[in-house]
């Protein structure tokens, strides 16, 4: 049904958790192949740490529980988060287990260390993701 808006109803506690990164799962929400949004609540233990990136789309951040720590301060259950347009992250951690909403209206390159991007966290990567388990992740910060 290209071309027309589709409603969607998750139950996100029958899906199941896939391994993003070191410390770090999602339940994908919803992705599109048309705009490139994608939408995933974010499961991050103590200590996760998602390296240094920028976005290359805006994107909607909403605490769900537990709190992180990243360039604009600590986030607590109930805080949202608006990152524009080419946002720059030295790194982001989760200071206890926490759970995030995410929306991404856009990809998220991540840096590697030499600075250059090693990784782009995109709607091409969810939508690979739904037909197999993905062949790279989020590198954890040195």
């Amino acid at each position: 049904m290209s071309g027309k808006m589709m409603d969607v109803l998750v139950h996100t506690a029958e899906l199941e958790w896939k391994p993003l990164g070191p410390g770090t799962s999602y339940r994908l929400l919803r992705v599109s192949a048309e705009t490139g949004v994608w939408s995933a609540i974010l499961k991050m233990e103590k200590g996760a740490v998602f390296a240094p990136h920028r976005h290359l789309g805006p994107a909607e951040i909403f605490i769900l529980s537990g709190s992180t720590q990243d360039r604009m301060g600590i986030t607590r259950p109930g805080d949202y988060e608006f990152e524009p347009l080419g946002a720059e992250h030295p790194a982001t951690t989760a200071l206890e287990e926490s759970m995030v909403h995410f929306t991404a209206h856009g990809p998220i390159a991540f840096y590697n260390d030499k600075g250059g991007i090693g990784m782009l966290l995109d709607s091409e990567f969810f939508l690979k993701d739904q037909e197999q388990e993905p062949q790279y992740s989020i590198k954890k910060a040195a």
